[in-house]
């Protein structure tokens, strides 16, 4: 089974590229689509999905892209209602009610017998002092956030079923890495095997995942220089590498990172 994990940034397009710097569209998400069909993958977790934002021609980008990956099986679900350079909050309901919302999706070509959704975080942003900056409040103080959500899915394979977290954990180190045990602490109550597929924004050098193994290694982040790696593939002991790449695309500013597993 092939997992691949992929932050596509709302869809913009690569630095580099033709598109890059224009708004993305119907178009483009159909581009996108098709670069992500070629990589033939099984269960396929996005991070950075838009739905009804202005940024990405208000389109539901999940369900789009589930039609036209042929992957019927999938599930979006928001970590911010609102619009993201304005007003937001922590939805009431993972979906977001269809309206204005970020987040993360998860897609399957196998069937997929539960969905389970576990929010992160607090409504209130957390404050972060930079030093310097003098009075100028401005540049003192920083703002954390840290709403997020995991989005975790019991896919049916040949082998059995097998439950695949899908995180996008914040941009700050300390939050990421305090998130990360909810997340590790999430999967665990899903029977293994288990692998963890996203963004962490954590390099492994910070810490090992108790309980897992770092299935795929290669520098995601950036995509036009890639010196980092932050997006992750994690398995439980039962869980084998066959194979793993890294792949730049036309999108993002991260490259999609990929795993073949199989199941003992």
């Amino acid at each position: 089974m092939r997992v691949a994990t992929f932050n596509i940034e709302h869809g913009a397009a690569a630095v580099g590229s033709d598109r890059h710097g224009e708004i993305p569209d119907a178009k483009s998400l159909l581009v996108l689509a098709d670069q992500l069909r070629a990589l033939h993958p099984d269960v396929l977790c996005l991070q950075e999905v838009d739905q009804a934002q202005r940024r990405s021609g208000g389109l539901n980008q999940a369900e789009i892209l589930s039609r036209e990956l042929g992957m019927p099986h999938y599930r979006f679900a928001a970590f911010w209602q609102g619009w993201v350079s304005g007003p937001r909050w922590q939805p009431l309901r993972s979906d977001a009610g269809g309206r204005m919302a970020f987040g993360i999706a998860t897609f399957s070509r196998l069937p997929v017998t539960s969905w389970h959704v576990n929010t992160m975080g607090t409504r209130i942003p957390r404050l972060k002092w930079h030093r310097g900056g003098g009075l100028n409040l401005t540049q003192r103080i920083g703002v954390v956030d840290t709403t997020r959500t995991v989005l975790a899915a019991q896919v049916a394979t040949p082998s059995g079923t097998v439950s695949i977290a899908n995180p996008h954990l914040a941009a700050d180190l300390a939050v990421a890495r305090h998130q990360l045990g909810e997340v590790v602490d999430s999967l665990g109550t899903l029977p293994a095997p288990r692998v963890l597929a996203g963004d962490l924004n954590l390099e492994f050098s910070h810490g090992t995942v108790p309980g897992m193994r770092q299935l795929a290694v290669g520098d995601t982040f950036t995509n036009a220089r890639p010196q980092r790696q932050i997006d992750h593939i994690f398995g439980s002991p039962e869980v084998r590498v066959e194979a793993t790449g890294v792949e730049s695309l036309g999108f993002s500013d991260h490259r999609l990172l990929w795993a073949d597993l199989s199941f003992h």
